[in-house]
């Protein structure tokens, strides 16, 4: 089902903090990732979504961004296969251009290619 609940938006101070702790990351085309298998008994993705302040200062533009980025990847989570197990993710946008759906979306998908690849 293509929706992007409440319940998996991370949202929890102590799991974002074990995420940006954990070691695995990577950036792909100004999108930094990191993420973390979840150890919680729902087994439930969370995803967190950020565009810094200091980048787009701009607040129409980043809730754009954000707006965008959350899109491509409610379309796009199904390419993520967890047996069983939920994960917490964290798209950081590190450039300075408001970028095209179409060229955000292709960017999503080869992230979550290699994020169901490290998996």
């Amino acid at each position: 089902m293509k929706n992007f609940p409440k319940k998996e938006k991370l949202n929890s101070k102590i799991k974002i903090d074990n995420l940006f702790r954990s070691k695995n990351t990577f950036t792909y085309n100004k999108i930094k990732v990191h993420w973390i298998i979840n150890s919680s008994v729902e087994n439930q993705s969370e995803t967190l979504i950020s565009v810094p302040k200091k980048i787009i200062p701009l607040s129409t533009k980043r809730n754009k961004i954000k707006r965008l980025i959350r899109e491509s990847y409610r379309l796009n989570k199904n390419i993520l296969q967890l047996d069983n197990q939920g994960i917490n993710i964290s798209f950081m946008f590190l450039s300075s251009e408001i970028p095209e759906y179409n060229s955000l979306e292709g960017k999503i998908k080869v992230i979550l290619h290699r994020l169901n690849d490290k998996l």
